[in-house]
């Protein structure tokens, strides 16, 4: 190889070594000094610290009080202690997400005043909304868990906000719930109220069918019959045997005719007394018949009603949390951001990496210069 050929330069991990070792002092003073100047302007005068507070919940599912603890043993049944569905936990993040719980939140704290907004000629909502959204993050996490996170320059209030979130969305569930029940129970109210007035109606015919001596329609007609026809069989037969002796009157003592007289008596006192009550049975037994088979049929449907009507009223009156509460926020001790020792570790680094970059330029410049020429 000539001597033309032989390269100017050599560029080795010697020679990098070397150049920085000949320029250390320039090197550690930008690198201190970036890092410095990092570590200053990210402290608490230039930049507010912000805390981050954060909820963790797994979603509970959609199941009823009613349905679980009010069905029949044997029967379909959800179990209140399962963790709910990824349905569930869609339906939650919605909640979480929607401008309801936003406003109730900017109400709750004032945040107008706490972001320092001029309110004097009012704020507009869309505004607020924009900037707590930009201070809160809600997911899920891998274990399908939902997660609220809130930033804040204030600690305690970015835990506050953080459980309050949490809880508003459980209310705000629990109230769309809520009132779907109260328009099935006062459906049911209703129909179990007329329900009941039917059954009245009945009883009130009944009560009045048996002050006219219907108790029981097929018992007494069984009974009154057999009565009269027993009655008028013994009538007849002693009408026949009284003129038999009245015949032989003279051959037979008194006694024997009276008796008998008195018998036929008591016969036709009895028939007497049996004819009003199968009058009245024949007159009103009908009526009694259909009011205790409407009673019965109208008995099921009211047991049906009742039984729905006190689901309706527990799913209404009473609930139960829709999310199992895994970490409550509590006041963060540690600031978020600005991370001020990582960035100063990231600043002392690029500074170090970029001092020896221009180093090397600087050293290479006129080999370059020379070769380009």
């Amino acid at each position: 190889m000539s001597q033309n050929d032989t390269p100017d330069y050599t560029f080795d991990i010697f020679y990098l070594l070397r150049l920085i070792l000949r320029w250390k002092w320039p090197i550690m003073i930008i690198s201190i000094l970036g890092a410095l100047t990092t570590y200053i302007f990210t402290g608490p005068r230039f930049m507010k610290p912000e805390y981050m507070a954060s909820v963790i919940f797994y979603p509970t599912s959609n199941a009823s009080i009613s349905s679980t603890l009010l069905t029949e043993p044997g029967m379909a049944r959800y179990n209140l202690l399962e963790f709910g569905s990824d349905q569930d936990a869609e339906q939650i993040l919605q909640i979480l997400k929607s401008d309801e719980l936003k406003n109730a939140v900017i109400r709750k704290f004032n945040l107008a005043a706490h972001y320092g907004l001029d309110t004097t000629n009012g704020v507009s909502l869309y505004t607020l909304q924009n900037l707590l959204s930009k201070q809160m993050n809600v997911k899920q996490t891998e274990f399908k868990a939902i997660q609220i996170s809130v930033y804040d320059t204030d600690p305690q209030l970015a835990a506050d906000m953080a459980n309050f979130i949490s809880n508003h969305a459980d209310a705000l569930k629990t109230g769309v719930q809520k009132l779907k029940a109260k328009d099935a129970f006062d459906i049911l109210s209703q129909e179990y109220l007329t329900q009941k007035a039917i059954m009245d109606s009945i009883d009130r015919s009944l009560m009045s069918l048996r002050k006219k001596g219907i108790y029981d329609y097929f018992e007494q007609a069984s009974q009154l019959n057999e009565a009269y026809a027993e009655n008028k069989v013994r009538l007849d037969q002693e009408n026949a045997m009284l003129k038999v002796y009245e015949e032989n009157k003279d051959a037979l003592p008194d006694s024997l005719i009276i008796r008998s007289k008195a018998r036929v008596k008591g016969y036709e006192a009895a028939i007497r007394n049996i004819k009003p009550q199968l009058d009245a049975i024949k007159d009103y037994g009908g009526i009694y018949v259909d009011n205790v088979n409407n009673l019965e049929i109208e008995r099921k449907k009211l047991s049906t009603l009742k039984m729905r009507y006190e689901s309706a009223k527990l799913d209404f009156e009473r609930s139960l949390p829709q999310k199992f509460l895994i970490n409550a926020a509590v006041k963060p001790e540690i600031p978020s951001t600005p991370r001020r020792m990582l960035l100063t570790g990231v600043a002392f680094l690029s500074g170090l990496v970029l001092s020896i970059l221009v180093i090397i330029l600087m050293d290479l410049y006129p080999v370059f210069k020379r070769r380009l020429n």
